[in-house]
């Protein structure tokens, strides 16, 4: 329901706007009132959704800012009330006085009257309607045209006067365009209703500001923060607020903060502000802010959320640094591999990458948007690598968390799981593994409920599980489950051809990441490099390129620099006499022959297992146990 307020300008249209009204078909959607109208109205007490004026009032009205909608005055209105003047007097020269948007330009319907002069006296301030008439009268005009009040005063001046009446189809177009103008104003506020209540449900304050840096909008957020400012927000200036803030600039100039620091009372927040674009240029900024603390503890809970709920991979493919063939080759299988959802195997030594590749895979796969849980198999005791693995329930073992706990092949559910150092698990937990590979399902220790679950299996291993196998510590039918596609990454020293890119890299990286001196290698100091056999593989070169950039003070480090960051280069094996490009075989280090690797680390150290530990990339305790394991003795 539209509720207008029509005011009328002469007593005599009162029944036709009755009339007008109720002939309407619409006459249900309006509420309306008719007012009379009179002289020098102050207008007080009006509450509508939109008023209906002619004259001095609709101009009023208007520049108030009331949503008016104007009753016209027509030419034939104009021309119909000359006429009726004509039958009244036989003056001839006639005033058309009245309200500027009234009477302006009646003077262009002479032609109808070609006997008579007409002169039109518009204004827009009825206080000097009395003094125009005065003039008009002055300028020896003898009979008048114009409005109610016009025809009012004249009487006083014994001046012949007609008023302008407004007919039925004015009064109607004017009802038609205030309900058209009420109805666009209803849009309007429900639209920045819907704005206001979405920045109110803000959690950072929003402030826009006109031209002149007033600020014309703040959200509650704002007044959450700035509570030391008594009062409305708008109608002040953003520079009381935020004094550094160059809001000139950014409205007249077109300047952007951006993730600027302020400081105000005891808070620190981060501010941006950026200009609104007008269809003439700027039309003023939108300012927005948010506390530090509340930034800082929301990125706490971001971090602590993403921890809790799932597992990130983060390398792809495009990750993989290389130039070698065998690479390309290994990559374009691993690529074919993650379109399937088989189980993987990934044989490779210690730092040739597995998990990269396996994190590429999980990218790359149909279950790009779902956990990457990966955990190494080796570095947790058996009875605890069983409970991370599948979960337990409150009360399953003494110290179990309350409540319990879920697995990690839970967590990886719809989504990927790396098994890394697959070889290490112990006999119990194959035989665990196979079933959930074989069903489908785990069970929580201690409880009795079957949990399906869909997950991939990457699994990767040093060993030579087939060799295991043979040995009786790893079981067959579980090898066979694991080993549906199989990858095998070649040591760093069998790809003689990515050490180059690989150290460049590497060295870049540190230099970007720490700001230290050096830059690059000498050709000399990459010659020594290619012929070391690299046994910790692309760990062990990453590892040595942040040694080196810590211990070298130059941008270019040469062939003194090298052996000092890795004393091992000097033993490597030299070139042959007389060439250039061929070098003495390196010591094989396989991943399925340990022992033999162990055993040739040791002679070439003269059985110093300090040495040889390094040259493995082992910790020394690690080397013992190893040496046990094999049964190997020295003096």
């Amino acid at each position: 329901m539209i509720h207008m307020v029509f005011y009328a300008p002469y007593p005599e249209i009162l029944p036709t706007i009755e009339q007008v009204f109720k002939e309407r078909p619409d006459h249900d959607e309006l509420d309306y009132q008719v007012i009379q109208d009179y002289f020098n109205n102050r207008l007080q007490d009006v509450s509508a959704d939109v008023i209906i004026a002619r004259g001095f009032t609709a101009h009023t009205m208007q520049k108030r800012g009331f949503l008016c909608a104007e009753l016209k005055v027509s030419g034939y209105d104009v021309i119909a009330a000359i006429g009726n003047c004509l039958q009244l007097s036989p003056a001839r020269n006639i005033a058309v006085v009245g309200a500027f948007n009234m009477v302006y330009g009646a003077e262009t319907i002479n032609p109808v009257f070609p006997n008579i002069r007409l002169t039109t006296y518009p204004i827009d301030d009825e206080t000097k309607l009395e003094e125009t008439i005065q003039k008009a009268i002055q300028d020896g005009n003898t009979a008048m045209v114009g409005g109610y009040t016009t025809v009012e005063i004249a009487k006083k001046y014994h001046i012949p006067a007609v008023m302008i009446e407004s007919g039925r189809e004015s009064v109607n177009s004017a009802i038609a365009e205030a309900k058209a103008a009420a109805e666009i104003s209803f849009r309007e506020k429900e639209r920045s209703n819907e704005i206001a209540n979405i920045m109110n449900y803000s959690f950072q304050g929003i402030i826009s500001a006109d031209k002149h840096g007033v600020i014309t909008f703040a959200n509650t957020y704002c007044y959450s923060i700035l509570k030391s400012i008594k009062g409305s927000i708008t109608g002040r200036r953003i520079n009381e607020i935020f004094p550094d803030i160059p809001v000139p600039d950014v409205i007249s100039k077109g300047k952007k903060i951006l993730s600027e620091l302020q400081k105000y009372d005891s808070l620190n927040l981060m501010v941006n502000c950026v200009p609104i674009s007008g269809e003439y240029g700027n039309a003023g900024c939108v300012l927005t802010f948010q506390n530090v603390s509340q930034i800082q503890a929301e990125e706490g809970q971001i971090r602590k959320k993403l921890h809790n709920s799932g597992f990130q991979s983060k390398y792809r493919f495009t990750d993989i640094l290389h130039k070698s063939a065998v690479m390309d080759s290994i990559i374009s299988d691993a690529t074919d591999f993650s379109y399937s959802d088989s189980n993987i195997l990934i044989y490779g030594e210690t730092g040739t990458g597995k998990e990269l590749f396996a994190q590429s895979i999980h990218n790359s796969s149909p279950r790009r948007n779902n956990p990457f849980v990966a955990i190494n198999c080796s570095a947790l005791p058996e009875n605890l690598l069983e409970s991370e693995l599948f979960g337990y329930v409150e009360g399953a073992f003494t110290g179990a968390a309350k409540g319990g706990k879920i697995g990690f092949f839970e967590i990886a559910h719809t989504g990927t799981i790396f098994l890394d150092e697959i070889g290490d698990i112990s006999s119990k937990l194959q035989s665990r593994l196979l079933r959930v590979l074989q069903e489908r399902e785990i069970v929580r220790l201690g409880n009795d409920t079957v949990i399906p679950i869909d997950v991939r299996v990457i699994s990767a291993t040093n060993k030579n599980l087939k060799e295991e196998v043979a040995k009786g510590s790893f079981r067959q039918d579980l090898l066979y489950r694991l080993d549906v596609l199989e990858l095998n990454l070649p040591p760093l020293r069998e790809r003689r051809e990515d050490t180059d890119l690989l150290l460049d890299r590497f060295i870049f990286h540190e230099h970007e990441r720490t700001g230290c001196i050096l830059e690059r290698l000498t050709p000399e100091a990459k010659e020594i490099l290619q012929n070391y056999p690299w046994p910790g593989n692309v760990r062990e070169m990453k590892n040595f390129c942040e040694r080196l950039s810590i211990l070298c003070h130059t941008v270019t480090a040469g062939p003194a620099d090298v052996l000092r960051a890795l004393p091992d280069a000097g033993s490597a094996p030299e070139q042959v006499s007389g060439s250039s490009s061929e070098v003495l075989p390196v010591p094989a280090f396989s991943s399925y022959d340990e022992r033999q690797a162990i055993l040739e680390a040791l002679a070439m150290f003269h059985n110093s297992r300090t040495k040889a530990a390094d040259y493995l990339n082992i910790n020394k305790s690690t080397l013992w146990r190893k040496m046990k394991k094999y049964n190997i003795l020295i003096p």
